[in-house]
This record gives structure tokens, C-alpha cells and sequence, in this order.
């Protein structure tokens, strides 16, 4: 979690000289640096018996904050592991690099970790190779392939995680390819929250276009958390439209959750219309309730009004009911003389 929360950064290519200088600082290992391919080595090392890990750096443009105090060590094998919580009282470090491990073992990869280039690691035994001239776009091409073949889900969920640090011209293809149907929705999933997480009104083409058209509820209600996390105007609307054309009320539901997150005038009236007028009474409901969670109180008004006006007993409940959990000071007055 510490990584999904902390490591938001593209990766920019350097010349291999810059890179050369940012071997990793490894202890208690087998380190050997080696100038074949990022996939030839995991290759090599799939084919071996023993656990290996392959280590390579890349250089970001986006600032990586984190509290990783680089005079602790990391470890890699065994259950010694650093306690993310005390990294939490360290002083901020701001860096521009980003160091990827892939564990191999069992004549497969098994983990794949990002850590800070400057941090010490002890390797507990285990043979590391290093690779000083990784291309971004060779990097990408690995990672990308292993988030669609790869076993286990926390090493798709890693590839998908360190392609959306890259900053290259094949990112934004990679993780729009990963989320695009026929994939697994786990990996779409993950491919669209780094699209949205990393590029923001870039990403927004693309997810209007999965969000309009693609044919899987469970992801295009995944989609409406995305677009959220993009605070813009553009992806309110897209909120707005979602919350009133999508087919599936349990997608419309999603997205007027997440609409009430968006305190604007054109979501108060979305929300409105929606809890007057949905076909579906769960999505009627839960378009009160959204008018409830927006901020500063912006709903209490259309509250009132709801469970004064409205056609529909069960709106009507609702905004009882939720006027009843504000402690705005006009729904205390209101529901007084509702119970006088």
C-alpha cells in the first residue's frame, strides 16, 4: 500500500552513463551487473533452480515523496522485512529515480518491488543481478507482458503498478492496452486507476470511451471512482451523464456516489432530477443519500424539498431519513416541525 500511495511518478529515459551511477546499495548478496536484456536474464534466471532477483533503475520526472529513511535497510528475502509505520516520522525525500526488483523463483516471477535507489537492501543470500541500461521502452514491454501472462495477481498487479511509472511514449499505450476488454478485470481495473491516478485529463478520452461503451458493469462501475479521482470538470460531466444514460442502475448508483464527492450546481441538479424522476427506485434512493454526502451541506435544501414534495414515498423516507443524520442546523429545524 505504501508504494500505491507514495510512488506516483513517470518515468523519463537517461543516457546509460546516468544510469550506471545508481547501482543499487545491496548487501548480504550475490550482486553481478550484466548488460544482457531485461527479458533474456528473467529468462536465464527462470530456467535456474535457485531464487534471483534482478534489479534495475529507473529515472522518473515526477517527484516521488516518501518517508523511507535510506539509512534503514530494506529486506528482500525472509520475513524481516522494513515496518512501513515507522517510516512515517522520517524526514520527506524527494527524489527522481525509482529502483524495480523482480524476484525470480520457482522457475517463475514471483514479486515485484519498487524501492528507492538511495535505500539499503540486504538480499539475504540471494543472487541479484543488475542491469545498468534497461530502456524504459524494454522495461515497459516486460512488465506489460507479464500483467497479462503472469500467475498470481500481486504480480500483475506490481507490472501494472511500476509500467504506469514510466514516463515514455509507451506507457499511455501499455496500461490503455491492459485496460481494454479481454483482459482480466483485475488487470483492467488496476489499468485504470493508473491511468487516471498518472495522467489525469489525459486519461479522460479514454475512460469516457470504456465508460460509454464497454459491456462489463463491473468495470465501467470501477470506472466511476477514476473518474472522481480527476477533479475536473470534464470528468464531473462524464460522472453526471453516467449517473443518468448507463443501463445498469448499479452503475448509475456508483456514479452519483461518487458525484457527491464533486460539490458543484450541475451535480445538485443531476442528483435531484435523479432522485425524482430514475426508473429505478434503488437508483432514486440513492441519488438522496448522494444529495446527503455532498460537502459544506449543499444538499440539505433539495432534502427538504424532497421529502416535502416529493411523488415517491420511498424519496421521501430517505430524505427523512438522512436530514435526520445531518447536523445542519436547517434539517434540525425542518424535521422540529415535521414532528410538531
Amino acid at each position: 500500500m505504501r508504494n500505491l500511495i507514495l510512488l506516483t511518478a513517470l518515468v523519463l529515459p537517461m543516457p546509460a552513463t546516468s544510469m550506471m551511477a545508481q547501482q543499487p546499495k545491496i548487501q548480504n548478496g550475490q550482486v553481478s551487473t550484466s548488460t544482457a536484456s531485461l527479458a533474456s536474464t528473467i529468462d536465464t534466471l527462470k530456467a535456474r533452480d535457485a531464487v534471483a532477483w534482478v534489479a534495475y533503475t529507473i529515472p522518473t520526472s515526477h517527484h516521488i515523496q516518501n518517508g523511507w529513511d535510506p539509512d534503514r535497510v530494506s529486506y528482500l528475502e525472509g520475513d524481516n522485512r522494513h515496518d512501513d509505520s515507522d517510516d512515517r516520522n522520517d524526514t520527506a525525500k524527494e527524489t527522481y529515480r525509482a529502483l524495480l526488483l523482480i524476484r525470480i523463483a520457482g522457475h517463475a516471477v514471483e514479486k515485484i518491488r519498487v524501492e528507492d535507489p538511495d535505500r539499503k537492501l540486504d538480499a539475504g543470500g540471494v543472487h541479484v543481478d543488475y542491469l545498468p541500461n534497461v530502456e524504459p521502452e524494454k522495461s515497459i514491454a516486460v512488465l506489460q507482458q507479464l500483467a497479462e501472462s503472469a500467475g498470481m495477481n500481486k504480480v500483475r498487479d506490481g507490472a501494472v503498478f511500476a509500467i504506469s511509472l514510466h514516463r515514455s511514449p509507451a506507457t499511455l499505450p501499455a496500461l490503455t492496452a491492459l485496460g481494454s476488454a479481454g483482459h482480466d478485470l483485475q488487470v483492467r481495473e488496476k489499468a485504470a486507476f493508473w491511468l487516471a491516478s498518472q495522467y489525469k485529463k489525459e486519461a479522460l478520452p479514454i475512460l469516457d470511451r470504456w465508460i460509454k461503451s464497454d459491456s462489463d458493469e463491473r468495470f465501467r462501475e470501477k470506472l466511476t471512482f477514476n473518474l472522481s479521482m480527476i477533479h475536473d470538470s470534464a470528468s464531473a460531466d462524464l460522472l453526471i451523464r453516467t449517473a443518468h444514460d448507463d443501463a445498469s442502475p448499479r452503475v448509475r448508483k456508483q456514479a452519483q456516489f461518487w458525484m457527491a464527492t464533486l460539490a458543484s450546481k450541475k451535480v445538485v441538479g443531476s442528483l435531484t432530477d435523479a432522485a425524482e424522476n430514475d426508473p429505478n427506485v434503488d437508483v432514486r434512493k440513492s441519488a438522496v443519500f448522494g444529495l446527503s454526502r455532498l460537502p459544506n451541506n449543499e444538499g440539505t435544501p433539495k432534502l427538504i424539498e424532497l421529502a416535502q414534495t416529493s411523488k415517491d414515498g420511498a424519496v421521501r423516507k430517505q430524505a427523512v431519513f438522512w436530514l435526520g443524520q445531518s447536523n445542519d442546523p436547517r434539517a434540525l429545524e425542518f424535521l422540529t416541525k415535521l414532528v410538531q
